[in-house]
């Protein structure tokens, strides 16, 4: 289940919600802080800091080779 960030038209708290597809009116989406029903889907901000698969870019817990950390 997808998590998208919401903004209710009625109190204005911006908020995330876990909803059970992508097709979820967002209507249906209610406020934790006023209980309403009328929530718009925003555009969120949340993005990968790698830039490929982090399998074959070395992405484990060690630091990178050359770094200067041990």
């Amino acid at each position: 289940m997808p998590i998208y960030d919401y903004k209710c038209q009625s109190c204005g708290r911006v908020f995330s919600a876990l909803v059970s597809s992508s097709a979820t009116p967002a209507s249906e989406v209610e406020c934790p802080e006023c209980g309403e029903h009328q929530a718009e889907k925003q555009l969120s901000m949340k993005t990968s800091v790698l830039g490929g698969n982090a399998s074959s870019s070395g992405g484990g817990c060690s630091a990178p080779t050359g770094s200067g950390f041990a």
